[in-house]
Parts: C-alpha cells; sequence; structure tokens
C-alpha cells in the first residue's frame, strides 16, 4: 500500500488541489486533480483512481486510467481505460470508457459503451462490446481489498513497537523549536510520541527538526484524537520516504498548516492539509480534506513485523548466548 499509493482513503475525500500518484477512494470523492506524474508513478493493477461511489467535482485524472462504483459527474481522463459503474455526465474520456449506466453529454476520443446516449460528441464512434482487458483488470483489483482493515492492521501493528533506546524530543527557544533525534537499530527507528504529540503539535511550536542517525525506516507512533501543526518542517522533501507518522487515536482529527513530510497514517479519523500546505510523502486515511498538494514520495524503508528490540535487548541476547554457549563446552569436556 505505501509503494503503491500517494493517496488511500477509506471512506469520502474532497480536494481542491493535486496528487501526483495514484489514489484511492473508498466512499466518494468531490475535486482532485490526480496522477500528475505518470511515469513517476509505481506499477500497480490498480487505476490512476479508484472510487468506490461518486466522483463530482471537476476532476482531472491524467493518466492511468479510472475506476468508479457509481456515477462521473463533470470528469476528464486525460489518458487510459475508464470503467463507470453508474452513469456518466459532462465527462471527457480520451480512452475506452464503459458506462454502465447512461452517458449525457461530453466527449468519447476512444472506444465507448453505455446504457443510454444523449448529447455526446465521439471520435472514432468505436462501439465497444465487452470491457477491455485494461478495464477487467483495474476493476477487478479495485473490490480486491479491504482498505480500511490494512489501515487499521498497520497502525496497530506499528503501535505495538517498542520506541527505540535512546530517542529524544528536546524543546528550545521557549518551546517553540522542536528537535527529534535517535539512533537507528539496524536502520529503523522508532519513536514514541503519545506524551509528547500534544505539545509537539500545538500552535506553540514554530520549528521541527531532525536527526535521525543511521535511519532508513522511522516510525513516529502518537495516540491523541485532536492535533495540529503549522510548524516548518525541515528536510520534508529529503525524509518524506523515509517517514511514517502513526496517528492512532479514535476518530482523531490531524491538521497541518505548512509543508509536511512523511507517509501520514490517520486510519480511524481526519487529515487536513489546509491553506496550500503540501505533503511531501503519502495520506492514508479515514477521510481527506484535501486543499494542498501530494508530492509522490513513496515509502522506501521497511516496515518490521515485530518489535524492534532495544539496544541493551541485544546485549542480553548475546549475553545469553555466551552463557549456553559456555556450558555447552563445560559439558562436552565433561563427557
Amino acid at each position: 500500500m505505501l509503494q503503491q499509493f500517494n493517496v488511500v482513503v477509506s471512506g469520502n475525500l474532497t480536494s481542491t488541489s493535486h496528487v501526483d500518484g495514484r489514489s484511492y477512494v473508498g466512499l466518494n470523492a468531490n475535486g482532485g486533480d490526480y496522477v500528475q506524474h505518470v511515469n513517476d508513478t509505481p506499477a500497480s493493477a490498480y487505476a490512476g483512481l479508484t472510487v468506490g461511489g461518486t466522483l463530482s467535482g471537476n476532476v482531472h485524472v491524467n493518466g492511468l486510467g479510472l475506476v468508479t462504483g457509481g456515477d462521473a459527474n463533470g470528469i476528464n481522463v486525460n489518458s487510459g481505460a475508464s470503467y463507470v459503474g453508474g452513469s456518466a455526465s459532462g465527462s471527457s474520456f480520451n480512452g475506452d470508457a464503459w458506462i454502465v449506466g447512461a452517458a449525457n453529454g461530453g466527449n468519447f476520443n476512444g472506444g465507448i459503451h453505455a446504457a443510454s446516449y444523449a448529447n455526446i460528441n465521439v471520435n472514432p464512434g468505436r462501439v465497444l462490446a465487452a470491457p477491455t482487458g485494461a478495464m477487467t483488470s483495474t476493476l477487478a483489483a479495485s473490490t480486491s481489498t479491504n482498505f480500511g482493515a490494512v489501515m487499521t492492521g498497520l497502525s496497530s501493528q506499528l503501535s505495538a513497537m517498542h520506541a527505540t533506546d535512546g530517542t529524544k524530543v528536546t524543546y528550545s527557544n521557549n518551546d517553540s523549536n522542536v528537535l527529534l533525534s535517535g539512533k537507528a537499530v539496524n536502520g529503523v527507528l522508532v519513536f514514541d510520541l503519545t506524551k509528547e504529540d500534544s505539545k509537539i503539535f500545538s500552535s506553540k511550536v514554530t520549528d521541527i527538526s531532525f536527526n535521525l542517525t543511521g535511519a532508513s525506516t522511522v516510525i513516529f507512533n502518537t495516540d491523541d484524537s485532536d492535533l495540529s501543526l503549522y510548524a516548518n518542517f525541515n528536510q520534508a522533501q529529503t525524509l518524506g520516504s523515509k517517514l511514517i507518522w502513526n496517528f492512532a487515536g479514535h476518530n482523531n482529527s490531524v491538521t497541518v498548516g505548512r509543508t509536511f513530510g512523511g507517509q501520514v497514517l490517520v486510519a480511524d479519523g481526519t487529515f487536513s492539509n489546509v491553506g496550500g500546505a503540501n505533503v511531501e510523502g503519502g495520506v492514508f486515511a479515514k477521510t481527506l480534506n484535501q486543499y494542498g498538494e501530494i508530492h509522490l514520495q513513496s515509502f522506501t524503508g521497511t516496515v518490521p513485523t515485530a518489535p524492534v528490540p532495544e539496544p541493551e535487548t541485544y546485549a542480553m541476547l548475546l549475553a545469553g548466548l555466551g552463557v549456553m554457549g559456555a556450558m555447552l563446552h563445560r559439558r562436552k569436556k565433561q563427557g
């Protein structure tokens, strides 16, 4: 999920901005400009935009096609095959389009099928007898995964991980500057911010920076239910592909008002990037209110399948192995 998608929303999405890569919306989507960077988007069986319900509000899909389970109203698909499970009105399709319901108004510049046609422009006028292979593939993918359950499971998995020994949250300049620092174990660095999140994500903080020694994967666990950050986020573009922010609070709300870096996981709540605040990473949430760009920074790290042992745990393990080795050596000599 973190590699294939730029955005996954299990519920509803509202957007006035663009998403660089692939998006999935479980319910309804209103507005937005999707798959801005077609060539940089990782390969997947999914369409460029998949919507479980209705799609409306001057939507643009720049490539890799579309699947929507409901109606499509006022949308433009620049390339790729499209499957619309309802009716399509006032929409343009530059690739093949299969409309289960009626096609009313709009332009069709590839093959077309609809239950009925009214006021449409068709070029070249090729009628499809059946969904194409591309449509069949993306349609099958669209219902293959319960992303709500995937996000909830991932959030629980991350929350169970122990904080890496030595991680620190340092405040300065009357608590307006925050430094998150630590040294990774096997490339993984885990922060437990459950006692700090309301202080970090507050209007008082104006600058947040990082010192993440040896880390290729960094996980920040929080559990507060209402968080907002309007601070300068240092190294957002550099760190975006390494960081996972696990906002694990129940029915929570997370708002950022300036550029933010990392994969944002709000499995049971709403994420909002407001005032044109960009996200350098990805957004994976129950609900998304998008008023800033979401740039493609696919996750390049590795999520451990078990809690990361702290350095002293390794020391104890090695000491235990040493004792066992000595005991076996003595037994062999006695034998």
